[in-house]
């Protein structure tokens, strides 16, 4: 029998949605996040200015940007390694599919233990990832 758990989904879209996002965020009570990203990002300043908006909602981040195009297995478990070592309860992906690809991976193995090479395939897990955000900077 297959393993069912909710994951309520909230989308913000629009002007101002970053700061609306920020509340939500705030709402929920979280500590710590890690922002998982790229190089590219980071370096253009675009991860800390998401972490000086969350520290601003009293939210401490750590950052991750060593995220490679079609992260790899080694990617997501350095990313994994970052979120232990930080002690952040939440993940932020901040970019496009990628980041977003490793962001999820992180957030699933954290809170089900193991390595992401133990997921693959369906109904690996057995509860829902830690609370993961998805900032897009693509269309896509």
């Amino acid at each position: 029998m297959a393993t069912q758990f909710f994951m309520p989904v909230q989308n913000i879209i629009g002007a101002g949605a970053l700061a609306q996002a920020m509340d939500a965020i705030a709402a929920l009570g979280l500590k710590k996040a890690l922002i998982v990203t790229d190089g590219g990002l980071s370096k253009m300043g675009v991860a800390d200015q998401i972490g000086g908006l969350l520290k601003e909602k009293g939210i401490d981040y750590a950052v991750f940007d060593q995220v490679q195009p079609n992260p790899t297995v080694s990617n997501v478990n350095v990313g994994l390694a970052k979120l232990k070592e930080s002690s952040a309860d939440c993940v932020i992906s901040l970019g496009g599919g990628s980041s977003h690809d490793a962001a999820k991976a992180i957030a699933i193995v954290a809170a089900n233990g193991g390595k992401i090479e133990d997921y693959e395939g369906l109904d690996k897990s057995k509860k829902p990832q830690i609370p993961l955000v998805a900032i897009n900077t693509t269309a896509g």
